[in-house]
C-alpha cells in the first residue's frame, strides 16, 4: 500500500518564502504599466505563451525606456542614478512595477518613510486590481521598514489662528501639531510665521533609525511698532516786501514812465530814419549804375553826376545803419525799463535822447 505524503511546518514555511520571493522578483522586473493575471499559475502562463503564436513586442514608450535604464542602474547598485529615472518613468506611467521598483530604490537610499508610503500605495493599487498576492508582498515590504523609520513631532504652543508652520517649505495642518509623523532621515527647517509677529525658525536633524525627535515652536513675539519721526514743520515762505512806487503792478497801473515813452519814441524814430535812408541808398545806387553803364567814352558831366550819386548812396547807407542801430537800442532800452522796473534806492537806468546838428541818437546810463 503506497504511503501518503505528509506536510511538515518547515516545508510549508519554505514553500511560502519561495512564493513571496517569486512575486517580489516579478514586481521588480515588471515594465510599466504591465499587468499579469494574479490567479494564473506560472506553469499555465508558460504553456499558454508557448502555444500562442508569437506576438509583436509592445512599443518602447519614454516611460518604458526610462524604466529599463533605471533597472540597469539598480542592478549595478547605482541607486543614486536609478531613483530619478524611476521617478520620471512613474510620472509618465504609474505602473505597479514602477511603484515597487521606486520604493525599493528609495529604501536603498535610506529614504525609509518615503519607501514605506509608496509600498503601501502600491499595495492599495494591487488590491484594486484584484492582485491579492502582490498586495501581500507589498504590505510585507512596508511592514519590514517600520522598525527603521524615524518620526518627528512638532509641538505648537501659540494658539494664534493665523499662525503658519512649515516643515521643509511645506505648510502643516493644525491637526498635525503634536503628532509623530514618519519622515526620512535628514535635516529639516521648521519655520513659524504670523502677521504682526516676529518669524521663528529652527533647523532640526533627524537621525536614521527608529526614534522620535520633538521640536517645540514657542509663542511668537509681537513686532515692535515702527515709530515714524514727526514731520518737519512747514516753513511759511516769506512774502515779498513791496516798496511804494516800485512793484510791477504799480508800474502797470500807472502806465509807462516818461523814460520808457522817450526811448520808445527814439527807437521808432531811428527805425523810420533807417528805413527812409535805406530807400534813398537803393535809389541813389540804382541811378549811379544807369549813368554811363559801359564806363567807356564817358563825358566829364557823366563822371561828375556818377560820383555825386555814389556819394549820396554812401551817405544814405551810413544813415541807414545809424537809424536802425538807434532804433534797436531805443526799443530795447524801453522794453528793459518796462519789464524790469527798479526799486527805490537801487541804481536805475536813465535814458535820454540826443539830437544835434546832423546827428540823432540816445544816451543810456545806469548800473546794476
Amino acid at each position: 500500500m503506497p504511503r501518503q505524503a505528509s506536510s511538515s511546518p518547515i516545508g510549508l514555511a519554505v514553500l511560502g518564502f519561495a512564493a513571496t520571493l517569486s512575486f517580489a522578483t516579478t514586481l521588480l522586473a515588471a515594465d510599466p504599466p504591465a499587468a499579469r493575471a494574479a490567479d494564473a499559475p506560472a506553469a499555465a502562463a508558460a504553456a499558454a505563451a508557448a502555444a500562442a503564436p508569437a506576438q509583436a513586442e509592445p512599443p518602447v514608450t519614454p516611460a518604458r525606456a526610462l524604466f529599463k535604464e533605471a533597472r540597469d542602474l539598480a542592478s549595478k547598485g547605482d541607486y543614486i542614478s536609478a531613483c530619478p529615472k524611476f521617478e520620471k518613468s512613474m510620472a509618465l506611467e504609474s505602473g505597479l512595477g514602477t511603484q515597487f521598483n521606486l520604493a525599493d530604490c528609495w529604501e536603498h537610499l535610506g529614504r525609509t518613510a518615503s519607501a514605506q508610503a509608496l509600498f503601501i500605495g502600491a499595495a492599495a493599487s494591487a488590491k484594486a486590481a484584484g492582485q491579492v498576492d502582490r498586495e501581500q508582498v507589498l504590505r510585507d515590504r512596508a511592514a519590514a521598514l517600520e522598525p527603521r523609520i524615524p518620526r518627528l513631532v512638532i509641538e505648537v504652543e501659540d494658539p494664534d489662528p493665523k499662525l503658519v508652520v512649515k516643515r521643509a517649505e511645506l505648510p502643516l495642518d493644525s491637526e498635525a501639531y503634536g503628532k509623530a509623523k514618519a519622515v526620512d532621515p535628514g535635516s529639516y527647517e521648521i519655520v513659524a510665521k504670523s502677521p504682526g509677529k516676529k518669524p521663528w525658525q529652527q533647523t532640526v536633524a533627524v537621525p536614521a533609525g527608529a526614534g522620535v525627535v520633538t521640536v517645540a515652536v514657542p509663542r511668537l513675539e509681537a513686532l515692535e511698532p515702527k515709530v515714524e519721526p514727526p514731520p518737519a514743520p512747514k516753513k511759511d515762505k516769506p512774502k515779498p516786501t513791496q516798496v511804494s512806487g516800485s512793484p510791477l503792478t504799480d508800474r502797470r497801473s500807472r502806465g509807462p514812465s516818461l523814460g520808457v515813452l522817450g526811448l520808445g519814441a527814439v527807437g521808432v524814430g531811428g527805425l523810420a530814419v533807417g528805413t527812409i535812408m535805406a530807400v534813398r541808398y537803393s535809389s541813389a545806387n540804382s541811378d549811379a549804375k544807369k549813368i554811363c553803364p559801359g564806363s567807356f567814352d564817358c563825358t566829364t558831366q557823366q563822371i561828375s553826376a556818377h560820383d555825386r550819386k555814389v556819394d549820396d548812396a554812401r551817405t544814405a547807407r551810413t544813415w541807414t545803419y545809424v537809424g536802425f542801430g538807434v532804433g534797436a537800442v531805443g526799443l530795447g532800452a524801453a522794453a528793459a525799463l518796462l519789464l524790469f522796473p527798479q526799486n527805490s534806492g537801487e541804481s536805475a537806468w536813465v535814458a535820454s535822447p540826443m539830437i544835434g546838428a546832423g546827428s540823432l541818437g540816445a544816451n543810456l546810463t545806469g548800473g546794476f
